[in-house]
Parts: C-alpha cells; sequence; structure tokens
C-alpha cells in the first residue's frame, strides 16, 4: 500500500508540475513525456530507489496492462481529434502507408537487429514488428496544443495523427507471425496466423470496433434528441465506450487496439457534434492525464543493468533504428504520396515516426508469449532513445518547418506580385 500511495503522488505532482510548465516545455528541447520518464528514473530502483515495479507484482503483465490501457485512451482521443474532410482526403496515402510503408519499415528494422546483434531470423522479426508501429500518445505531444497549431499544417497533423493511431491495430499482425513461427511449425504458426491474428484478430476486431462506435454515435444522438443527455457528459461518454471497446474486444479474443480506434474513427464520423474544437482539447487533457504516468511508469522499469550486459551492438542498434527505420520507406514512397503531402511534409513524416507506448505494449506481449526478456531489453532501449531524440529535435524543427514553409509563401507572393506588375 506505501508503493501504491507514493507512487499516486509521484505520478500526480508530476502530471501538475508538466501541466503548469507546458508552454515553457514548448519553447525548449524537451517534451512532455521526456521529462515523465526521467521522473520515474529519478524514482525507480536506478536513482532514490523508491518505487520498484518487481515489488508491485509480475512487471511484464504491470506494463502490458499499463499501456493497453493508455493506448486505449490515446487512440480514441487521436479518432475523435481527426476532421472527417481530413479522413477523406488522406485515406489513400495514408493507406499506402499503413501497407507497403509498415512492411518496409518492418523489414529495414528487422534487418538491422538480425545484422547488429547477430540473433536468429525470427527473433529479429519479431524485434522489427515491435518497433515498427508509430506511436499515437507521443506523436500526440509533437503534433497537438498551440504551439504546434501555430507552427504545422492541419495535412500534416491530422497526416501523422490518422497513420499513428491505424497502425498501432495492424502491428498486431507483424508481432504475432514471429511469435507463433519461433513456438510452432511453420504450417501450424500460419495456420493460426492467418485464423486467430487476421480474421479474428483484426477483421473481427475491426467489425466490433465500427459495430460499437456505430451504436454509441446512434445512442447518443437519440439521447440528445430527447434532451436526456447534458453536452458535459459527453467526456464521460466517449471515454466509457473507449473501454467498453478494449474490454469486449478482448474478451472476443480479438486485438482491442484496433477495436478502439476503429471505434472512436465511426463515432467521430457518424456523430453530429457542434463544439468539435472544445471537445479535442478535453480530449487532449485527458489522453495525457493517463499518458504522462505510464512514461513515469516505464521509466521506473527500465532495466539498465540489461543493457550494460547489451552493450555497444545496443547502442548501434538504437542508432541504425533512428536513421533507417523511417525515412528511406517515406523517401520510396513520396513518389506515391506527393499530391497529399509536399517535401518538407515527406522530410518530416520521415523522421518523427517515434517509437513510444505500442513498443511498450508489444515488447511486453512478446515476453509473455515467448518467455525471452530480450525482446523487452532491447525495445525498451529504442523506446527510451526515441522518446530523447524525438522530444528533443520535435520543437527546433517544427519551427524551422514553419519558417520553410513562410519563407516558401512568401516567394510565391513575390512571384505572383511580379507577374502582375506591368513592365515599364
Amino acid at each position: 500500500m506505501h508503493q501504491l500511495d507514493l507512487a499516486l503522488t509521484v505520478m500526480g505532482l508530476a502530471v501538475v508540475t508538466i501541466a503548469l510548465l507546458s508552454a515553457a516545455i514548448h519553447r525548449n528541447p524537451l517534451s512532455e513525456p521526456m521529462l515523465a520518464m526521467a521522473v520515474g528514473v529519478a524514482v525507480g530502483p536506478y536513482g532514490f530507489g523508491w518505487l520498484e515495479l518487481s515489488r508491485w507484482g509480475d512487471e511484464t503483465m504491470i506494463l502490458e496492462q499499463a499501456a493497453r490501457l493508455t493506448l486505449a485512451i490515446g487512440l480514441m482521443g487521436v479518432a475523435l481529434r481527426l476532421r472527417r474532410e481530413s479522413v477523406r482526403r488522406l485515406l489513400r496515402p495514408v493507406g499506402l502507408l499503413l501497407t507497403a510503408g509498415m512492411l518496409g519499415m518492418w523489414l529495414l528494422s528487422s534487418l538491422a537487429a538480425l545484422w547488429i546483434l547477430q540473433i536468429p531470423l525470427w527473433a529479429a522479426l519479431l524485434l522489427g514488428a515491435i518497433v515498427t508501429p508509430t506511436d499515437p500518445v507521443v506523436a500526440s505531444a509533437i503534433v497537438t496544443g498551440n504551439f504546434a497549431d501555430r507552427h504545422l499544417p492541419l495535412r500534416l497533423r491530422d497526416g501523422l495523427s490518422f497513420e499513428s493511431g491505424a497502425n498501432d491495430g495492424l502491428a498486431y499482425l507483424l508481432v504475432m507471425l514471429p511469435v507463433l513461427m519461433l513456438g510452432h511449425g511453420p504450417a501450424a504458426a500460419l495456420s493460426t496466423w492467418l485464423l486467430q491474428s487476421f480474421l479474428i484478430g483484426v477483421i473481427f476486431a475491426a467489425l466490433i470496433g465500427w459495430a460499437i462506435g456505430f451504436g454509441a454515435a446512434r445512442l447518443l444522438r437519440l439521447a440528445e434528441r430527447y434532451a436526456l443527455v447534458e453536452t458535459t457528459s459527453l467526456l464521460g461518454y466517449t471515454l466509457a465506450f473507449s473501454l467498453f471497446s478494449l474490454g469486449a474486444a478482448s474478451l472476443l479474443n480479438a486485438d482491442a487496439i484496433v477495436s478502439v480506434f476503429v471505434a472512436g474513427l465511426t463515432f467521430n464520423l457518424c456523430s453530429e457534434r457542434a463544439d468539435e474544437h472544445e471537445e479535442e482539447k478535453i480530449q487532449e487533457g485527458v489522453a495525457k492525464l493517463f499518458a504522462l504516468p505510464m512514461f513515469v511508469l516505464f521509466g521506473i522499469g527500465l532495466p539498465f543493468d540489461a543493457w550494460a550486459a547489451l552493450g555497444w551492438p545496443l547502442a548501434g542498434l538504437a542508432a541504425a533504428v533512428l536513421l533507417v527505420r523511417r525515412a528511406p520507406v517515406i523517401a520510396a514512397l513520396f513518389p506515391f504520396i506527393r499530391g497529399y503531402w509536399k517535401g518538407k511534409d515527406a522530410c518530416f513524416l520521415g523522421w518523427f515516426a517515434p517509437i513510444g507506448i505500442a513498443a511498450i505494449y508489444y515488447a511486453s506481449l512478446a515476453e509473455k508469449h515467448t518467455g525471452d526478456p530480450l525482446y523487452w531489453h532491447v525495445a525498451s532501449a529504442l523506446v527510451f532513445v526515441s522518446i530523447i531524440a524525438h522530444g528533443m529535435t520535435a520543437g527546433p524543427l517544427t519551427r524551422r518547418y514553419s519558417l520553410g514553409e513562410r519563407a516558401s509563401d512568401a516567394r510565391k507572393d513575390a512571384g505572383i506580385h511580379s507577374a502582375n506588375t506591368p513592365d515599364k
């Protein structure tokens, strides 16, 4: 009980302090997830030693379930934040990123793990799958808030949000294939993957999410028509049905991450909301309320001793994944998405694909299925490096993007003015 009370105190104080300093944080090479993680390291076994996950129970189970809940709340916020016109306009390019893009990121990350760590092929493919998804919670810290609204165009913010929200659930397919291959023969693993992971895990999960989202939108519309619901209860309503989606999909052995995002997106597209902007701000606040304690928890559970044992190969893999996991894929796909995003957008998308809570969830899932802590040890290091690298570069590169965008607009205006000026 003492550990729980102390954890609640630390997490609550961290969330309040970071919220009070949010504007100052965005003006500096810092990020909210980075600061929350630093708090966790400070109070954990390698800091003051106040909190230790092993004293709470099974560390893998704690991290898996905490990450699952945090992802559910974060994904619901992303789904409700997306503009309907953005979903229609970005469906094709985001669909390309969710298919060819994810496959490319998976293979490049796996090749880096295979070459640098010298581990078996299927183990490398599992590690690559764990770090493939772009994390929606960390990405939200980059593309939401007044700072992002001022400096980044809507097409870029919604594009990164849409992709990061959708690819978290689809990564389940990539993770489960090597997990099954490591535990079964190829024929049995492939048939199990097709039935349980693809048909039930993703397709059935999407149908569950659609049914829940559509039903929630219709019920809310009926309640508003008969004046049964107040506007102030909308936040509780959306939170409740996100938790319902998470639990119902899990009970039916479907991928709950897919169900939650599809439910939120369906609710967004089918509901009639007049206060979208205000609701977006409320959802952002709720997502942070869940996400920041998760990063504190992650900081407490970091396995520094295991990182030291893995040595320089782990550092090399972290650098390689940051550099080759995403940028070459976006560069290869740019000819197919240039009608939706500019070259500067592609550069931004090529770098800002953070690894975060989704990787924590899938690493815990992989360790639970295989019994091998290597996946958690490696993935936690990559998450740690990604949070620092993307957090420290988010503010400066966002400002640089904005300055370049304004300079480009100014050149266009000057060209138009010159063309319209008659020769003397």
